[in-house]
C-alpha cells in the first residue's frame, strides 16, 4: 500500500495559490441519514404513500393502477445523495427545487444513485418517487438521502499586517494580495479641492494660483496657511490601502493622508508607499502650513493579507511555510541612512547606489576605514532588561563589525565580519541585565584593526528577541508585524479519533524558554494530539491529553530543534510511537485514544490556535486515518520519505483526490 493510500490531509507550500493555502482532502463525504424508515421494515412511517402504493414484504410495491407516488420531506440545503434499490419496474423522481419537475428516469432493477438539489424550505425539501410505468408493477426498496458535505482542510492563515518573505527569484518582497487600482489619474487630471484658489482641479496643463500641473503630470502645490486638501471618494471604511506616490520637488510644508489618525507623507525627493486602513470613504490629501511640494504618481490599491500565507525560498530549494512571532522593528528607517535619524561618523554614504534584496535601487553605500569610523541610530527603551537582536543585509569588501549597545553595555561590538560580493544578512544578538531605562545603540562600525571597508546596506532591523525574524521595512515610524497564526476547524471526517499519523516535516526558530507545537484537536485542552518543540532545544514531545487526563508523553532529548526534522506522531489503542528522521524515539503499549469524531480541528497551535504557537518553517504537513506500520514510518519520516512535489498540479496528480 502507498503511504498516499490513507492520507487525508495534506498541507504543503505548493499547495498555495490565489490567496488559499489549500489542503487536499478525500472526495466529497456525506453527512447524516435523512430519510425515515428507508427499509420499510416499520411499514409507512415516516412516507406519505399514494393510491395504489402499500408496503409488502419490507418494501415500497405499486400494481400500477395509477400513476401515483411515495413522497418525504428529506431533501437539506445544498446538494442531496439519493441512493434507492429498484426491485421491479421502474421509477420516476421529482422534486420541487427550483420547481416541480422530472430530475431523474430509472427503468433499471438495482441500485441507483443520483445527487438532488434544494435550498432547504418548506415544500422543496420533499422528495417523490413515482411509478414509471402505468399498468406495470414496481417495488422500490433501501432509500438513502445524505447531504454531500465538501469538507475542506484549506487552511485559515490570519495575520493582517504586511510581512516580507524571500521569493522563488530570492527577493525580499511582501505577502500580499494587491488589487487594482483606484486612483483616477494619479496625475491630478480629476480631482475635487475644497478651496479652489488653494488646490485646483487642473485637466489640461494650466496653471493655477496655487497649484500647478506641468506637462509631465506631476503637480505643484503651494499654498499659504489655509486648511486646504484634494480629495477623490474611492476608498471603503475598514479596508486596507498601499499609497504609493513620487515627491520630485520640496521647497517647504508637509503633506499629509486625512485619517482618524492623520500620516505625515515624506517630502524628501524620492519614490515612497505607506500603507494605512480607510477610516471614511474618501482618500484625502491634505497640507500642513505653507507648503511648496511637488508630488507625482499617485497611486492606492487594495492589499489583502488574511489567507495569504508566506511561502519562503530562504536558504535555497524547496519552499516553506514561514511561521513567525509578533516582532515591531525599532529602526524607523530601515533602507534610507541620509535621514537624520541615522548619526554618521567618519563614513561616507551613497543612496541609491546598488540594487537591493528587495530588487529595487535603493540599497546604500557606506564606505570608511577607522575602526572608530560609525554608521549608527539610538532607540530609547523604558526598560533595558532585554534581549535583543539587530540585523541587516550587506556586500561588498572588506571587514565590518555591528555595535549593538544597550543600556549599561558598553561598547559592544561582534566580531569581524568578512562581507563578500552577494548579498548576505548578518545579525547580532545581546542580552542586557539591567532593569533602567536607556538607549538602544545599533550601528556598523569599522573593523577591529582599521582597515577600509566598502559596503552596501540594506534593511536594518533592531527587534526584542533572541533570534533575527523576517524584515519589517519602515520609513519614518516604527513597525509591527503581527503574529501567524494557521489553524483549520470542522474536519472532524478528515481525522480518525480513534488512531492515525501526524506528520510533519519543517524546522523550528528558537523559542525562548516556551512549548511551540502543531497540534489536532477538538477546539478545547480537554481533548489535544501534540507535537511540541519543548523550550529545551534538544528535546521533542509527542503528548495526548484525553478528557483532561495526560495519557502519552514520550520524549526524544538528542535533536536539534533548529535542524530540518521529520516528526510522525502515531496513536492507536495500546500503540503509540514518535517517529524522527526515520527512527522510533520512544513508545508506549499501553492506553486509550479518542471516540469517533473528537478530534476537529488542526492548528500551527495549541487546542485553541493562539498559545504555544508554532515558530518556524513546514516544509510540508499530513494526516493519516490509519496507525502506519513500522516500515511505512521509516518510509514517511526517513531521508528517503515522501519529499515535495514540484508544483501544485503534480501533488494533485499524484494523490488522485480532489483538490477542494
Amino acid at each position: 500500500m502507498s503511504l498516499l493510500d490513507d492520507v487525508s490531509i495534506v498541507v504543503t507550500p505548493n499547495g498555495y495559490k490565489a490567496g488559499e493555502l489549500y489542503a487536499v482532502v478525500p472526495v466529497p463525504a456525506e453527512g447524516s441519514e435523512q430519510v425515515t424508515n428507508g427499509d420499510f421494515s416499520n411499514g409507512e412511517t415516516g412516507w406519505s404513500f399514494g393510491d395504489d402504493w402499500s408496503v409488502v414484504g419490507g418494501q415500497a410495491t405499486t400494481t400500477g393502477a395509477l400513476l401515483t407516488s411515495i413522497n418525504q420531506n428529506a431533501l437539506v440545503e445544498g446538494t442531496n445523495r439519493l441512493t434507492f434499490d429498484i426491485i421491479s419496474g421502474g421509477a420516476l423522481i421529482y422534486t420541487n427545487y427550483p420547481s416541480f419537475s422530472l430530475k431523474a428516469d430509472f427503468s433499471t432493477t438495482g441500485t441507483h444513485t443520483i445527487d438532488l438539489e434544494s435550498d432547504g424550505i418548506g415544500s422543496n425539501r420533499t422528495l417523490y418517487i413515482y411509478n414509471r410505468y402505468a399498468g406495470n408493477s414496481s417495488t422500490i426498496d433501501n432509500v438513502s438521502v445524505k447531504e454531500v458535505v465538501t469538507v475542506s482542510a484549506d487552511m485559515d492563515v490570519t495575520r493582517a499586517t504586511a510581512a516580507t518573505r524571500v521569493d522563488e527569484n530570492g527577493l525580499v518582497n511582501y505577502a500580499e494580495i494587491i488589487g487594482s487600482e483606484e486612483i483616477t489619474n494619479g496625475d491630478f487630471a480629476d480631482w475635487t479641492a475644497d478651496v479652489p484658489d488653494s488646490w485646483s482641479v487642473v485637466d489640461s496643463g494650466d496653471a493655477s494660483s496655487n497649484v500647478t500641473q506641468n506637462p509631465t503630470g506631476q503637480c505643484q502645490i503651494i499654498s499659504d496657511g489655509t486648511l486646504t486638501y484634494i480629495q477623490q471618494n474611492s476608498l471603503v471604511i475598514g479596508v486596507d490601502y498601499r499609497l504609493q506616490y513620487d515627491i520630485t520637488n520640496y521647497v517647504s510644508g508637509l503633506l499629509l493622508l486625512d485619517l482618524t489618525v492623520d500620516i505625515p507623507l515624506e517630502t524628501s525627493i524620492g519614490s515612497y508607499s505607506v500603507d494605512f486602513t480607510a477610516t471614511s470613504g474618501g482618500f484625502v490629501i491634505k497640507r500642513q502650513g505653507a507648503c511648496n511640494v511637488t508630488i507625482d504618481k499617485i497611486s492606492v490599491k487594495e492589499v489583502t493579507r488574511d489567507n495569504v500565507p508566506r511561502i519562503d525560498y530562504s536558504g535555497g530549494g524547496c519552499p516553506h511555510i514561514l511561521a513567525e512571532p509578533q516582532r515591531t522593528n525599532l529602526i524607523t528607517y530601515s533602507e534610507d541612512f541620509s535621514q537624520s535619524a541615522w548619526v554618521k561618523s567618519g563614513v561616507t554614504l551613497t543612496s541609491n547606489y546598488s540594487t537591493s534584496p528587495d530588487g529595487t535601487l535603493n540599497a546604500t553605500r557606506v564606505t570608511g576605514s577607522a575602526s572608530s569610523s560609525m554608521l549608527q541610530s539610538f532607540v530609547y527603551f523604558s526598560n533595558e532588561s532585554q534581549t535583543v537582536t539587530v540585523s541587516f543585509y550587506a556586500k561588498g569588501t572588506g571587514k565590518f563589525r555591528i555595535k549593538n549597545t544597550q543600556g549599561n553595555v558598553v561598547d559592544n561590538y561582534s566580531s569581524n565580519y568578512d562581507v563578500t560580493s552577494d548579498w548576505e544578512r548578518y545579525s547580532y544578538t545581546i542580552t542586557n541585565t539591567s532593569s533602567s531605562s536607556g538607549v538602544q545603540i545599533v550601528g556598523i562600525t569599522g573593523n577591529s584593526t582599521g582597515a577600509a571597508y566598502d559596503l552596501s546596506i540594506w534593511g536594518m532591523q533592531l527587534e526584542i528577541g533572541s533570534y533575527p525574524t523576517s524584515i519589517i521595512p519602515t520609513s519614518g515610524s516604527t513597525v509591527t508585524r503581527n503574529q501567524d497564526q494557521f489553524s483549520r476547524d470542522g474536519i472532524s471526517s478528515l481525522i480518525n479519533s480513534e488512531e492515525g499519523v501526524l506528520f510533519w516535516e519543517g524546522v523550528g526558530f528558537i523559542n525562548g524558554g516556551s512549548e511551540i507545537m502543531l497540534s489536532l484537536s477538538d477546539g478545547t485542552s480537554t481533548n489535544v494530539i501534540q507535537s511540541i518543540l519543548h523550550s529545551t532545544a534538544s528535546r521533542i514531545i509527542f503528548r495526548i491529553i484525553l478528557g483532561g487526563v495526560n495519557t502519552v508523553n514520550l520524549s526524544s532529548f538528542d535533536i536539534s530543534q533548529t535542524e530540518n526534522l521529520k516528526i510522525a506522531l502515531k496513536w492507536k489503542e495500546n500503540d503509540f510511537a514518535l517517529w524522527i528522521n526515520g527512527v522510533e524515539k520512544a513508545s508506549l503499549t499501553s492506553g486509550s485514544t479518542f471516540s469517533t469524531n473528537t478530534i476537529n480541528q488542526l492548528n500551527f497551535a495549541d487546542s485553541n490556535g493562539a498559545s504555544n504557537a508554532f515558530y518556524g518553517k513546514v516544509k510540508q504537513l499530513q494526516v493519516y486515518k490509519t496507525a502506519l506500520s513500522d516500515e511505512q514510518l521509516i518510509q514517511l519520516t526517513g531521508t528517503s520519505g515522501t519529499d515535495f512535489y514540484e508544483s501544485y498540479a503534480e501533488m494533485a496528480s499524484a494523490l488522485t483526490y480532489t483538490i477542494q
